[in-house]
């Protein structure tokens, strides 16, 4: 009878333990359990990152790692809080882990390529870049962040090459903005507007985009376009076109023959602001081709008090002298022009112009001191007035 009883309290010990199934069985329900407790705290990381509430958003997302370390989201949004924080070592230290975890995965590349841009190292975040665009080619963003950081490089070919070759993003307004861009900063004025017109007409209707259509219209001489671009640009900001602006739809009116509108216009700006030389520079020119020789000379000379070593100066100076017919002050003013300028060409018509000048106002001077020949001032007139048409190279549009 004892022998029966220990054999049936053997088997129920034995039945009472878990098997080798049952164990893997219960490892799975834990591991389940941790990856669903991992993702509550993933997405409750995820709502305080998005609030601003980054140091509790640490710490959640370090409680789902350590919950369950080999998802490569949990990671990646640890980096990108980090990023936040500025912790640009630890953050890049998350990405890689991130991209580790899951090689196939384009946006730790992505991040990454931001983290070594904030480093100042282009070429690095290129190759980031381009393994987002491998990863997932049909990501704008990476493309455009690819095509960005070529251009930051000064490669604007290749840019360009990936810019306009065939791709699924041909009708991206970005795409045609860069493209401006990078033909706006390369002197290709015409081809700028064209594109910043093609991105317009794909609905992108930033501010940004027609401040820049409007300064490569000016530059590439389509002044009534850019009259209309700045209309509607005035229109779509709260605080009305910049003084830069403003100074461009000056000289777009002047080069379209309104040069009353356009003088006051640019004779507002000098008022306003006075210690500006570019201001005066365009009054001047203005003034210039309206014949108002008394403005020109004033222009002259706040040029050369706020810029000594900027052209413009002298040669208002000087013109508005030979008209006066003070031969010796537009001489030496003309002359001083010439040594300010960088332009060999310009330097050597402003030469020969102001010693033909003085030599005929030489003989007319005897009976008429203040009255040049038509012939004189017809010479020194008509160059330079046609290069008030344009922005190159006296009347400069600055970047910014």
């Amino acid at each position: 009878m004892n022998y029966v009883l220990l054999i049936v309290f053997l088997c129920l010990v034995s039945c009472g333990g878990p098997t080798k199934t049952g164990q893997m069985a219960r490892q799975k329900a834990h591991a389940r359990m941790d990856l669903v407790n991992a993702d509550l705290a993933s997405q409750q990381a995820r709502q305080q990152f998005e609030v601003g509430q980054l140091d509790a958003a640490i710490t959640t997302i370090d409680v789902a790692i350590d919950r369950y370390p080999e998802k490569s989201e949990y990671h990646q949004l640890r980096g990108r809080i980090l990023l936040e924080q500025h912790k640009l070592d630890d953050a890049r230290s998350a990405f890689e882990t991130a991209s580790t975890l899951l090689p196939a995965a384009a946006e730790p590349h992505y991040l990454l390529g931001v983290l070594h841009q904030r480093w100042g190292d282009d070429e690095t975040a290129l190759r980031s870049y381009t393994s987002a665009c491998q990863n997932d080619p049909s990501h704008a963003q990476f493309f455009l962040a690819k095509a960005e950081t070529l251009t930051a490089l000064n490669r604007d070919d290749e840019a360009i090459e990936l810019l306009v070759g065939k791709h699924q993003f041909q009708h991206q307004a970005s795409i045609p903005a860069l493209l401006g861009q990078i033909y706006l900063r390369t002197g290709k004025a015409t081809l700028a507007a064209q594109h910043f017109a093609d991105s317009r007409s794909l609905g992108n209707d930033d501010p940004i985009l027609f401040a820049d259509l409007a300064i490569a219209e000016f530059r590439a001489g389509l002044y009534a376009q850019c009259l209309m671009t700045l209309r509607e640009l005035e229109l779509i900001t709260e605080d009305g076109l910049t003084t830069l602006q403003r100074r461009v739809r000056g000289k777009c009116l002047a080069a379209t023959g309104q040069l009353v509108q356009g003088r006051d216009i640019c004779l507002s700006v000098t008022r306003e602001t006075p210690q500006d030389a570019d201001a005066w520079i365009d009054l001047g020119f203005i003034a210039w081709k309206m014949g108002d020789y008394r403005r020109l000379g004033t222009c002259g000379n706040e040029i050369s008090k706020l810029a000594p070593s900027v052209l413009e100066g002298p040669l208002f100076i000087g013109k508005a002298a030979q008209h006066a017919g003070n031969s010796v002050l537009a001489e030496d003013s003309l002359a001083l022009a010439v040594s300010l300028s960088e332009n060999d060409e310009l330097a050597g018509w402003i030469l020969a112009n102001a010693r033909q000048t003085n030599r005929k106002n030489a003989t007319v001077l005897q009976e008429a001191p203040n009255t040049p020949t038509k012939t004189a001032e017809k010479a020194i007139e008509e160059p330079i007035l046609g290069l008030v048409e344009g922005s190159e190279p006296l009347v400069i549009v600055p970047q910014n």
